[in-house]
């Protein structure tokens, strides 16, 4: 049903009994998601998919049900509720913020910044021949997330998952360029460097 970063229809027939399983079934759990993660590639399934908008919606209440008791699969859970509403960006790239490393271009003077957020710190660095040159990045304060950036926000901090909110927040805040000491937002640039092709 996925190879890759493919779905095929067998994965989109399969998604409404893979739903009923899943409030017992970490696999059905895990594969449901998995489907959806993809649900935004050129699989041309759009009709098929489209039939599953019932199914769909019951799997969201299932992670929800499923994120609040903390669970071991907790980050795999959140990114398939993620998939289910249908922030397909967000479900593909999230990590879980331990030692996060991604690479993106200044906006402003086209340097390669690489983004560190995790265990080993949130700041940005550039390369300066052999040196490095780094800037802690500025997390987004709660009250400054809006739309989508908030919505995980908020389920991370009700689910006491303190490592998840706090990468949230340096994610979506704002990262300041060694070289050339212009301000950015992180997500953004992320967004940029990143976004999967949508079909």
């Amino acid at each position: 049903m996925l190879e890759h970063d493919l779905v095929f229809p067998a994965g989109f027939a399969a998604l409404p009994r893979l739903v009923r399983l899943a409030p017992r079934s970490a696999e059905a759990r895990g594969l449901a998601g998995k489907i959806l993660e993809r649900a935004a590639g050129r699989h041309g399934c759009d009709d098929l998919l489209a039939d599953c908008a019932g199914a769909i919606a019951e799997f969201g209440v299932v992670l929800d049900r499923h994120l609040r008791s903390r669970p071991a699969d907790y980050l795999g859970s959140f990114r398939a509720l993620l998939a289910v509403e249908e922030e397909y960006h967000w479900a593909n790239a999230l990590e879980g913020f331990e030692d996060d490393i991604n690479h993106v271009d200044c906006p402003h003077c086209g340097v390669a910044v690489t983004i560190v957020i995790g265990g080993f710190g949130c700041y940005s660095e550039t390369w300066d021949g052999g040196e490095g040159l780094r800037r802690d990045l500025r997390p987004a304060a709660a009250e400054d997330l809006t739309g989508t950036s908030r919505w995980m926000h908020q389920i991370a901090v009700r689910d006491g998952q303190e490592v998840l909110a706090d990468g949230i927040a340096h994610l979506f805040g704002k990262a300041e360029c060694p070289r050339c000491a212009s301000v950015f937002s992180v997500a953004d640039e992320y967004t940029s460097a990143n976004r999967p092709v949508l079909r």
